[in-house]
């Protein structure tokens, strides 16, 4: 029963009305007992140091962001964490009460790893192209680089935004990173390239907003030229709905090893529960909520969400 002790997490960026960060966390929620509730709110980025600061000083247990907010949510914490400090990048806030402080975290870079590692993927010497340059895409390469990769080629429309993250991350490895101003530049690459990331909502389908104005859908463009075999290739996408993207489709038809953003998304969710409250959801909790989620993700294909 929601009283005056319950506290509260929430979710922020824009946009999340098609997350599904709260079917998760408050499935941990319950499955441990806890007195909490996990919301999510979606607002404009001229009114998000007002709504973190609000959060703040209403006593929120904590925050997770989405893109487009995690860098600009590093800026606004007092005390981020080492990995947080070198990405530039925050995906989980949690706020200390007694020392009126708010503490950031990225647990984006941990579900990443651990999310390769399930597949068995080499990491050594291997040649890596991130699409995108956003907060997801800096902790990816963070990442790639502190697992002693050989090759990180990155495409992103606004080429300033790889140039730093080059300066930040310089020292983080002795990986390669390239630049490509046009994703096509690769095409004589392509056989060489083992892993392909998807970090851009290139693929994922948020729906219609309520005023019908405009279509925040991208579930119809491909990240990658259709030309390119992904054969042979790991082929990562963050988006997770529709939970197999066309790039997903793509790869799965031509022989690739498939990693689906559900899988990210719980494993970074479940590291940003144990943040908040100290507990790490088990094996078992991990795979029930995975079921839920495709579940729902079918619903809301459907357009029929059920909470």
């Amino acid at each position: 029963m929601i009283s005056a002790e319950t506290k509260l997490i929430a979710l922020i960026g824009n946009p999340v009305r098609h997350s599904l960060s709260p079917l998760i966390q408050n499935y941990f929620i319950k499955k441990y007992l806890l007195d909490v509730v996990y919301l999510a709110f979606e607002f404009e980025e001229e009114d998000l140091e007002e709504a973190f600061n609000g959060a703040k000083k209403l006593g929120f247990l904590g925050l997770n962001v989405t893109m487009p907010y995690k860098n600009a949510v590093f800026k606004l914490v007092d005390r981020p964490d080492d990995v947080s400090k070198i990405i530039k990048s925050v995906n989980t806030v949690k706020f200390d009460k007694e020392n009126k402080i708010s503490e950031g975290y990225n647990t984006d870079v941990k579900g990443f790893i651990s999310s390769l590692d399930e597949k068995s993927f080499k990491w050594k010497q291997s040649s890596c192209l991130v699409i995108g340059a956003g907060g997801a895409a800096r902790g990816a390469i963070y990442g790639l680089l502190k697992k002693e990769v050989k090759d990180i080629w990155v495409y992103n429309r606004t080429v300033e935004k790889i140039h730093n993250i080059i300066k930040d991350l310089k020292n983080e490895g002795s990986g390669r990173i390239h630049i490509l101003n046009n994703i096509n530049d690769l095409d004589d690459k392509i056989d060489g390239i083992d892993l392909i990331l998807n970090c851009t909502p290139l693929g994922m389908d948020t729906g219609e907003d309520t005023t019908g104005a405009r279509t925040l859908s991208y579930k119809d463009i491909m990240p990658v030229p259709d030309s390119w075999n992904l054969g042979d290739k790991f082929v990562f996408d963050m988006v997770y709905k529709p939970s197999e993207t066309l790039l997903l489709k793509k790869a799965k038809k031509e022989g690739a090893v498939i990693i689906k953003g559900i899988d990210l998304l719980i494993s970074q969710a479940a590291y940003s529960f144990e943040i908040w409250t100290g507990i790490t959801p088990d094996a078992e909790c991990i795979e029930e909520i995975k079921r839920k989620v495709l579940i729902n993700i079918e619903n809301m294909e459907n357009n029929e969400l059920k909470y």
